[in-house]
């Protein structure tokens, strides 16, 4: 059986596929010949919350948007509908969540760490509770 992490994971990797959009669990190779724009998943973060009769926990994803330098709009709508993920609860096959709006956010920052290139860089964050 899957970690309530991994399988939240494979849960938003789904969405996001459905969604149409290219998504990748890691930062593609140059050899892969990703088009932008493109999304990955970066980082799952856990937090227990024990109580006297359950454990749940706050799980947190972090995922990034890349888009080139004229694609601002674009990395900007990807990354404001990353966050109706958050908005809602749902249950996979092991476990139920809740999507925690209050305690997600992102920001869209310019990146040129390629040289000769300026990419539009959206860091999303979702919070979900275990439930």
């Amino acid at each position: 059986m899957k970690s309530p992490q991994q399988e939240l994971y494979d849960y938003v990797f789904i969405q996001l596929m459905n969604r149409g959009y290219d998504t990748y669990d890691h930062l593609p190779m140059q050899t892969e010949n990703a088009s932008y724009p493109f999304v990955t998943i970066e980082d799952a973060h856990l937090v227990p919350l024990p109580t006297k009769t359950t454990i749940g926990a706050d799980i947190n994803l972090t995922i990034n948007v890349w888009g080139n330098q004229e694609q601002r709009l674009t990395v900007d709508t990807i990354a404001s509908s990353l966050l109706m993920v958050a908005s809602s609860s749902f249950q996979t096959e092991n476990y139920r969540y809740r999507g925690r709006m209050s305690g997600s956010d992102y920001q869209i920052i310019q990146d040129s760490s390629v040289p000769d290139t300026v990419l539009n860089h959206a860091i999303v964050n979702l919070k979900f509770t275990l439930v």
